[in-house]
């Protein structure tokens, strides 16, 4: 583990521009802010989309995230690129309930904006992965209301959890489609008390053929190093005033720039 951390707070050093592959991911709806106990936990994300002509465009992602004593929380997910070299990028997301910050950094860039904003907001977290959003489908502008299902507990990574399932329809003729679509939202969060709100699994299907899985595959209950909530040393930092606290600090680049 602690090589994963290391690798995490040396992101970019390399000339070549790969990634270290840092993995975390427990929702980019960061619930781990309300968790009690420090850790380090390792996700894989598993993007799937199958196309009207039977084909299947697979992406396979991973995320790492920390939590300290302080509440200092970062996430780092690492994709693939759209390119022909298939480069890693890992995008880091540092939120700092303390210092009342946001700081994001990727592996492509030696560049971290730093942007000062409301404690609310801070404490609150903003969703890290864009991931996380890629097949909830489109906005609901029709009368459906989800149903949620309880699918009672299981045991993830040792850790026991209970799941529920939103499930939302999508009327024919809604969006142009023919026939009824059927978007599932699967959530696992775990139990434990020190690890409230902890995401240990979600599954999203938009009915479209797109289907994203998000698993916990290790967790370690410690107090993370404290150099992964820093960017790397010879980083530029560029600070950011808070004129607007909207959702738009939470905005992540998801591809950097060149």
């Amino acid at each position: 583990m602690a090589l994963v951390l290391f690798a995490v707070a040396g992101l970019a050093l390399s000339a070549s521009g790969q990634a270290t592959h840092a993995r975390t991911t427990a929702s980019a709806a960061t619930h781990v802010t309300h968790a009690k106990t420090p850790y380090t936990a390792e996700y894989a994300i598993s993007i799937v989309q199958t196309l009207a002509n039977g084909n299947t465009i697979t992406r396979d992602d991973t995320e790492v995230k920390a939590l300290d004593s302080q509440g200092r929380e970062m996430t780092a997910t690492t994709t693939t690129r759209l390119s022909k070299d298939h480069t890693l990028v890992t995008n880091v997301y540092v939120i700092d309930p303390v210092a009342r910050t946001i700081t994001r950094w990727n592996s492509l860039e030696k560049r971290a904006t730093v942007r000062t904003i409301g404690g609310a907001q801070v404490m609150h977290g903003c969703p890290t992965s864009a991931s996380a959003t890629q097949v909830h489908g489109p906005a609901r502008t029709f009368d459906s209301k989800p149903t949620v299902e309880n699918l009672g507990t299981e045991s993830i990574q040792g850790l026991e959890a209970k799941g529920t399932r939103t499930t939302t329809t999508i009327p024919a003729g809604t969006i142009g489609n023919e026939a009824p679509l059927v978007n599932t939202f699967e959530r696992w969060t775990a139990l434990a008390v020190d690890l409230s709100r902890l995401v240990v699994r979600e599954i999203s299907d938009d009915g479209r053929g797109s289907k994203q899985t998000k698993e916990l595959t290790s967790i370690e209950q410690s107090e993370p190093d404290p150099s992964v909530f820093q960017p790397p040393a010879g980083y530029e930092i560029v600070s950011q005033s808070a004129k607007d606290e909207s959702t738009s600090a939470c905005a992540t680049d998801a591809t950097p720039s060149k």
